[in-house]
């Protein structure tokens, strides 16, 4: 059986006020492309398919359409799960036609597929909260897959009586998957997990999530560990990082996004992964290059001349630019930057100390007595040396006269 493995689509996430419509639309008419070329049974998309509780109507289309030409009329099975930015109802919502194509979504801990059967030859024979049971004619044995979207203890305080309430969550998760296994995966049959969780190796493993992410690992308690994970379990398909990457020596992977959303993610390599997979066998996973979308990459110069030649080396990429200068750039020199370059996001100065050996303290005592020029050195301090506009130390001093004339 063949699998592909993707995540953290994020349709409709912006890079700051940046538009990725079309890079978003590319990788997804790629990801259908990979699954005709690798001729794919069944697609995994653990979770993140959207960037917010509430996507745009335009993105909600974006993905379907794309959804159905990549079931092929029901022809591959598509199992989709709720991430940690989904709303867990809205994704259990297009169920009931999405199911006639063979995509099948799973937004709540405890929603539940029905049992269908399409011409097509793909059927779903059993189902349970946390486990769909798959079956494609040309195989002798099912897909026996363990499905949990994202959740946490508010997620599932409905699920806490008043002694488990402060059970770890992944004391509780691996309790689960155990019962679920055992109580619907007897037969023969290849065994995967998906899920939307933060996972480590072991508590020893100091990987963290990146700062742009929304957290899900608080204070260490939310932490997934590769021993929760059952020793049945041939394949675990994860999503929340975006960095593709392996947790220790089983098979547990995140396939990362297939964008990349954040400066965090400069220069990454971006995969969707390929599962060849059959019963009782360790999988063999191919990682396919994704080559849709532009890479991320933070540059830094010293002078606007400087800048201009690296941007002009950089025009394929998305670009943040730290510009080191002696004093702040004017209107002119951000305009000519920006048309330099239209993939350049922001603009990041980094003014150099016209005296380092000046103590800042002695200074505030010398102005004392001059609160425009103190508010003045104390917005320098704050701004890394960027002098305050005209029209803000305008209003400082309006401010104060007010207050004197009060006194």
């Amino acid at each position: 059986m063949k699998i592909l493995h993707t995540s953290d689509l994020h349709i409709g996430k912006k890079l700051y006020s940046h538009q990725r419509k079309e890079e978003q639309q590319d990788v997804l008419d790629e990801l259908v492309l990979a699954c005709r070329q690798e001729d794919v049974d069944v697609v995994l998309v653990a979770g993140d398919l959207f960037d917010n509780f509430t996507p745009s109507v335009e993105s909600m289309k974006m993905l379907f359409d794309a959804l159905v030409r990549m079931s092929e009329n029901g022809r591959r099975a598509i199992v989709l799960i709720a991430g940690n930015h989904d709303s867990a109802d809205r994704i259990d919502m297009p169920d009931s036609f999405a199911r006639t194509n063979g995509i099948f979504f799973l937004g709540n801990y405890d929603s539940i597929q029905q049992p269908l059967s399409l011409d097509s030859g793909i059927k779903i024979e059993k189902t349970a909260s946390n486990y769909i049971q798959i079956r494609i004619n040309k195989y002798d044995y099912p897909l026996q897959l363990v499905v949990t979207p994202f959740v946490n203890e508010e997620r599932l305080k409905t699920y806490f009586d008043g002694k488990d309430k402060d059970r770890l969550l992944r004391d509780f998760i691996s309790t689960i998957w155990e019962k679920t296994l055992e109580e619907n995966a007897r037969e023969r049959g290849v065994k995967i997990l998906m899920t939307h969780l933060f996972v480590l190796e072991n508590e020893q493993d100091e990987r963290t999530e990146p700062e742009d992410e929304n957290a899900i690992n608080i204070g260490g308690l939310s932490a997934i560990y590769s021993e929760n994970i059952p020793s049945s379990i041939q394949y675990a398909a994860f999503g929340h990082l975006h960095r593709c990457q392996r947790i220790g020596k089983r098979h547990i992977w995140y396939s990362g996004s297939p964008l990349a959303y954040s400066f965090a993610e400069e220069e990454q390599e971006k995969y969707f992964l390929i599962i060849d997979i059959e019963p009782d066998n360790e999988p063999v996973v191919v990682k396919r290059p994704v080559r849709s979308g532009y890479k991320l990459k933070n540059l830094k110069a010293e002078g606007v001349e400087k800048a201009l030649e690296l941007l002009n080396v950089y025009k394929d990429y998305w670009v943040q630019l730290h510009l080191v200068t002696p004093q702040a750039i004017s209107y002119q020199q951000t305009l000519e930057l920006h048309q330099a370059h239209e993939k350049l996001i922001q603009i990041i100065p980094e003014i150099e100390s016209r005296d380092k050996n000046l103590e800042s303290e002695n200074k505030i005592l010398e102005l004392r007595d001059n609160p425009t020029e103190l508010f003045k050195e104390f917005y320098r301090s704050r701004n890394k040396g960027l002098e305050p506009e005209d029209d803000l130390v305008k209003l400082f001093e309006e401010v104060i006269n007010k207050e004197d004339e009060t006194d």
